[in-house]
C-alpha cells in the first residue's frame, strides 16, 4: 500500500513510517503542507494521514476532492477541539490521538479508516455539509 504522511510532528512521523515499512508499506513523510496536495495528484497514495491541524489552510478539502481514499486525521490537541471536528467533516475516515502509546494504535486506526471509507462515511458527510 503506498501511504502519505503529512506531518510535521517528526517523532510520530519517523516512528509511523518505521513501523508502515518494516510491514512492506511504500510511505511518503511530506511535512510540508503546500507541498503535500501536489504530491497527491502525481504520487496516488492508497492511504493519506495527516496532521488535523493543518487542516486550516484547505490541506483537507484539497485532498477531498480527489479520488476517494482513505484519510487518518492526526491530533495531539483535544484543547482544539473545533478544528479537529472541522477537519473530521472536510474528509477524514478516522481518528488518531498522539502520542502514539502503542504501535498497534497506528494499525487499528489505519484499518478503521479503511472500513469507514468503504462504507462511505466520508461520502456520507459530504452529502449531510452540502444539503445544510
Amino acid at each position: 500500500m503506498k501511504v502519505l504522511i503529512v506531518d510535521t510532528d517528526w517523532r510520530f512521523a519517523h516512528q509511523a513510517v518505521n513501523f508502515l515499512e518494516a510491514r512492506a508499506h511504500h510511505v511518503v513523510l511530506q511535512p510540508n503542507a503546500s507541498e503535500a496536495f501536489e504530491q497527491t495528484l502525481h504520487w496516488k497514495p492508497d492511504l493519506v494521514i495527516v496532521a488535523a491541524e493543518l487542516g486550516d489552510n484547505g490541506l483537507i478539502e484539497s485532498l477531498h476532492d480527489l479520488p476517494q481514499r482513505p484519510a487518518v486525521l492526526l491530533t495531539g490537541w483535544m484543547d482544539k477541539y473545533d478544528a479537529v471536528w472541522r477537519a473530521w467533516q472536510q474528509g477524514g475516515d478516522e481518528l488518531f490521538m498522539k502520542p502514539m502509546l502503542r504501535i498497534d494504535e497506528l494499525h487499528e486506526s489505519i484499518v478503521t479508516a479503511m472500513e469507514n471509507a468503504a462504507a462511505g462515511t466520508s461520502e456520507e458527510r459530504t452529502a449531510a455539509r452540502v444539503s445544510a
